[in-house]
């Protein structure tokens, strides 16, 4: 089996591939977390179906490893070291990774948007309408769904309701309440959890990370794979900012609150990111005031989290978990994040002072 870094969901991807050989849906929904390996069972099952030398569980092709994709994103400087990296995969799963395979639909975001556009979605959907050139069927990968708009999330029902018999489409998202209801009655629901701390550090040592630093990066990075590996290249989410802001919670009035509301909380990503992370931050210092659990923090961060132990009462610290999760949610469904980020640094600031 080539995906070595399919950690967790290897029995999604196998009762899914087993159900695409016998009775495939035409359409799923792949639900879950950001960050956790959705497109990367999504990509695997592709590979699966339009492999030349192996389909099924065993393709050829490796996506976390492949020499393909790596030249695909090196740099000019260091394209001709990796072209030297032999690839052996089959010419139709050279062709998925490159991104040119002529059955492949792969739709996302384009950088710098904010939203997946419509004429993605309707391009996608004409091309669905061919025939298939090479493989079996066509397929497409339709990544960051929670972001179509209600006008693109039409276009897409029309084919849902009437679709190809040739095709079958994955849609990514990380909130389903974010689709209409009737674009998720016609999808077959497939849902994702959160990565355990074990399966993260797994995956972080496998990386070369030593083994100390993982398990406490795997705790921090809150299920999700792609945070956990965004820490090792130095960008770990703003704990001390965060911490700092919480121990002056009581100070916290409405001018503070729209200050607050402008660090971190300036993309809906970046937004449900930190209200998930303060969450985690305020969950933390529940369990050490219940039972004296340990800190996933660094050492310095632990210091402040054991102050705040003592600043917070326990019912000051389940209201304002209660509002991250809300705030959470709620950017999620597409709300305002900024509004949401100032409505919960009100509700820290008025627990705290058990207003």
């Amino acid at each position: 089996m080539p995906l070595n870094a399919l950690f967790g969901h290897r029995d999604v991807y196998e009762r899914l591939l087993a159900e695409l050989a016998s009775r495939p849906s035409h359409a799923y929904l792949l639900s879950g977390p950001r960050g956790i390996g959705k497109s990367l069972v999504a990509s695997a099952l592709v590979h699966s179906l339009v492999c030349e030398r192996s389909p099924g569980a065993r393709f050829c092709c490796t996506p976390e490893r492949c020499a393909t994709r790596a030249l695909a994103a090196a740099s000019e400087r260091a394209r001709a070291k990796t072209a030297s990296e032999a690839c052996e995969c089959c010419p139709g799963c050279v062709q998925v990774a490159s991104g040119v395979h002529p059955d492949v639909l792969q739709i996302r975001r384009a950088e710098g948007r904010s939203d997946v556009l419509i004429e993605q979605v309707r391009d996608m959907i004409a091309q669905l309408g061919l025939k298939p050139a090479r493989a079996p069927m066509r397929l497409a990968i339709l990544d960051d769904a929670e972001t179509l708009n209600v006008p693109a999330q039409n276009a897409l029902l029309k084919t849902l309701e009437e679709p190809p018999g040739h095709a079958i489409i994955f849609v990514i998202t990380a909130s389903e309440r974010a689709l209409l209801d009737t674009v998720r009655s016609r999808l077959r629901l497939v849902r994702f959890r959160a990565l355990t701390v074990e399966e993260i550090e797994q995956l972080l040592v496998s990386r070369g990370v030593e083994a100390t630093r993982a398990h406490a990066l795997a705790r921090l990075a809150r299920g999700s794979a792609a945070r956990a590996l965004t820490m090792i290249e130095g960008e770990e989410p703003p704990t001390r900012a965060i911490l700092n802001a919480l121990r002056h919670a009581r100070a916290i009035d409405f001018s503070r609150a729209q200050a607050l509301a402008q660090e971190f909380f300036s993309s809906r990503e970046q937004a449900a990111d930190t209200f998930e992370l303060i969450a985690r931050l305020l969950e933390e210092i529940l369990c050490y005031k219940l039972c004296g659990a340990g800190f996933a923090a660094s050492s310095s961060d632990a210091v402040q989290l054991g102050e705040l132990a003592e600043v917070f009462g326990l019912d000051a610290l389940l209201k304002s978990i209660e509002a991250a999760v809300k705030a959470h949610a709620a950017v999620e469904g597409m709300a305002n994040s900024r509004l949401q980020a100032e409505q919960l640094w009100m509700a820290v600031g008025q627990a705290a002072r058990n207003e």
